[in-house]
C-alpha cells in the first residue's frame, strides 16, 4: 500500500520590512495568525499552529455536543 500524501493547506503571507518579520495566517482556521523572523521560521510556526488547530478540531468532533433545549439524545444503529 502506498503512503498517503500529506494534505496541503494554503496560507497567506506578507512581509513587514519595517519590523523585519514575516506574518501569515491559514484561512478557515481562526486564530492561526503567526509570524516569523524569516520565511523558514514563519513556515515552521504555521505548521505548528495548523497542527494545534487540527488537534482542537478532532477533539471537538469527538466530544458530544449538548442538545438544544427540548431535544433528547437517542442512538440509531445502521
Amino acid at each position: 500500500m502506498a503512503a498517503a500524501r500529506p494534505k496541503r493547506y494554503t496560507a497567506y503571507i506578507q512581509s513587514n520590512p519595517r519590523r523585519g518579520v514575516f506574518a501569515g495566517y491559514i484561512p478557515g482556521f481562526g486564530g492561526s495568525e503567526t509570524w516569523g523572523d524569516d520565511m523558514d521560521g514563519l513556515k515552521e510556526n504555521l505548521r505548528v499552529t495548523l497542527a494545534r488547530k487540527l488537534a482542537e478540531k478532532r477533539k471537538q468532533a469527538q466530544s458530544p455536543s449538548k442538545p438544544r433545549p427540548g431535544f433528547h439524545r437517542i442512538d440509531i444503529k445502521l
